[in-house]
């Protein structure tokens, strides 16, 4: 294993948070120490080879010697190993509660969504109550509301089933019958996820850029933007996406995503 890739492995483990800055200054020393050890082991090495003839009694106890030092150089190697497995471990454990607790705040958001929307309706049906002409351009309303409800609700469930094409194809019609519903910019932003859950990141950007143009003063602006710089770190770049976390943080300070946002700024 080489220096260069302990030391990508180690930035890896401060990005996630999971390892102190102590962690890596001290594995950063083992690894120097480990290279150092190797470098004296290949001296002996050679020089055992060279003077094997000349030996003579003690040829063993000096062979046997150099194995005593190989054995514990590599115990000391598997240790190594076994503790930068422990923090990749611990990398990949964070990563998953990230991810997890962002889908579990969607969801609840989404939920809450679909509460307020029956409670307008709800509203709008009483208020109209009064004339029949108001009865029954309400009666339109409420046929237009049940419309987008059943294509939002048929595009989540083949979302949480994992058939992204289809979700797809129910949040865009809904967008396309329905511009003007109250979901129509919790659609755009699933679209945008479906594209993220394939691990197609660019197109996942573009979509939740339109959240952010089409809808600016929907409660998904904050959300779209949190994924929009998780893709960009998905692909490497993190200039864009420390811009885009900041961008979060001042438009949204109080906000659950600014406070991810903030995290991932540290990291």
């Amino acid at each position: 294993m080489t220096k260069s890739l302990l030391c990508l492995t180690v930035g890896l483990v401060l990005m996630a948070g999971c390892a102190t800055r102590q962690d890596a200054i001290t594995l950063d020393r083992r690894t120097i120490a480990l290279e150092r050890q190797y470098a004296d082991l290949e001296k002996k090495y050679t020089a055992v080879r060279e003077d094997l003839s000349s030996f003579g009694t003690d040829r063993d106890e000096k062979y046997q010697s150099f194995s005593d030092y190989k054995a514990e150089m590599r115990a000391e190697f598997q240790q190594f190993k076994k503790d930068l497995q422990l923090i990749n471990g611990r990398l990949d454990e964070s990563d998953h509660r990230l991810k997890q607790h962002i889908t579990d705040m969607t969801a609840r958001l989404d939920a809450f969504d679909l509460r307020l929307a029956k409670f307008d309706k709800y509203l709008d049906v009483q208020t109209a109550a009064g004339g029949a002409a108001a009865g029954a351009a309400m009666s339109g309303g409420a046929e237009k509301t049940s419309g987008d409800m059943a294509l939002y609700a048929q595009g989540k469930k083949a979302f949480d089933g994992e058939d992204y094409k289809g979700a797809r194809k129910s949040f865009e019609s809904l967008l396309k019958k329905y511009p003007q519903s109250d979901q129509a910019d919790n659609a755009q932003f699933w679209i945008g996820e479906t594209y993220y859950r394939e691990n197609w990141y660019e197109k996942a950007i573009l979509e939740y850029q339109k959240v952010i143009e089409n809808f600016p003063t929907g409660n998904k602006v904050p959300a779209a933007l949190l994924k929009q710089g998780m893709a960009f770190l998905e692909l490497g770049d993190q200039e864009n996406a420390r811009l885009i976390f900041k961008e979060l943080i001042d438009r949204y300070p109080r906000s659950t995503e600014a406070k991810i946002a903030a995290q991932k700024l540290k990291q």
